[in-house]
């Protein structure tokens, strides 16, 4: 009988333990749950078709590309197909980008937007169908106009890459937004020694 006791006992502590680490563990479940990281609700670009008839914040920032010291052209009618035009395409072949964000939806455009839409592949190992290796690297430089582009002045090596915002924010009170005529050059080239 006594032994039969023990084990009672011992088989009834297992249980409280038992169900205090399950009440623990559905405890810390739904605190993740409601405290934990907070999922990405932001719209994606993919998901987003713009109108010139809709309020929109309209700006013109630039992307150039190089591979070798040679330019590579961005196509005319990037994300402008007949059943959508993305919140950021081309209308020409000049490396102008048309960023077109809706008052009511808004969104921060970033470079790697462009590529998705693009359907092309870019970040800090891949531009294109080059990738980095020994001898090449990528380097990305932000201009804050095409004026200085053009002269090479006044341009900052980024390593932000895909994730560079083109801003729609309108710090100076100007009423442009302040990505409006700046030049993204992206080059893929042989490392300098």
């Amino acid at each position: 009988m006594v032994g039969e006791d023990a084990a009672a006992a011992a088989g009834g502590g297992l249980m409280k333990w038992l169900l205090l680490l399950s009440g623990i563990a559905l405890v810390s479940i739904t605190a993740y749950g409601i405290y934990g990281p907070e999922t990405d609700t932001s719209p994606k670009i993919l998901d987003v078709c713009v109108t010139h008839s809709d309020s929109i914040n309209h700006y013109h920032p630039w992307l150039f590309i190089e591979i070798n010291g040679n330019a590579v052209n961005i196509p005319t009618d990037v994300g402008v197909t007949q059943e959508c035009m993305y919140a950021i395409h081309t209308h020409s072949g000049d490396g102008k980008l048309h960023v077109e964000i809706p008052s009511s939806n808004p969104m921060k455009i970033k470079v790697s937007d462009f590529f998705t839409v693009w359907d092309k592949e870019f970040n800090e190992n891949q531009l294109l169908d080059y990738t980095v290796d020994e001898d090449h690297e990528i380097v990305m430089t932000v201009f804050p106009t095409k004026e200085d582009y053009m002269n090479g002045t006044n341009g900052v090596i980024s390593t932000d890459f895909g994730n560079h915002v083109f801003s729609s924010v309108d710090a100076d009170g100007d009423g442009i937004a302040d990505g409006d005529d700046t030049v993204v050059l992206i080059e893929y080239k042989s490392k300098e020694n």
